[in-house]
């Protein structure tokens, strides 16, 4: 048997394939010897340092990606997935609550919880 690895990943709740990539990795570290170390980070920060923006504003992309990858995604790996229609939400507060969460040793069912209401139950998740 092989020695664990660490995988590090960076997420924001408010992406709907980081969302899909949790699932997925979750299934892997079900099957391999890995640890994932969750990593919040607000997507919109690094979007705006690196002059990049988010796929929803790109209409063609969107328009794909809703049509086609998203779908693709869910059917291949089984997961449990629904867009949302409250999207794009406001991730701060949520991240916030995943630093605490880690501070508090329950981060991964608070991310299991948060990711779960955004892409599964769709709700206003950035409603205070």
């Amino acid at each position: 048997m092989s020695a664990e690895k660490t995988l590090e990943f960076y997420f924001d709740f408010g992406s709907p394939t980081a969302y899909l990539a949790h699932k997925r990795l979750q299934q892997l570290a079900d099957r391999y010897p890995v640890r994932i170390e969750y990593k919040p980070m607000l997507l919109g920060g690094v979007f705006k340092a690196t002059g990049n923006r988010s796929p929803a504003e790109l209409p063609a992309k969107s328009a794909y990606m809703a049509k086609h990858d998203l779908p693709r995604f869910k059917k291949r790996y089984g997961v449990a997935f629904n867009f949302n229609p409250n999207f794009p939400i406001n991730t701060l507060p949520l991240m916030r609550g995943a630093i605490a969460a880690e501070r508090l040793n329950i981060s991964l069912q608070y991310i299991d919880a948060i990711y779960a209401g955004m892409w599964v139950e769709a709700r206003a998740m950035g409603d205070p």
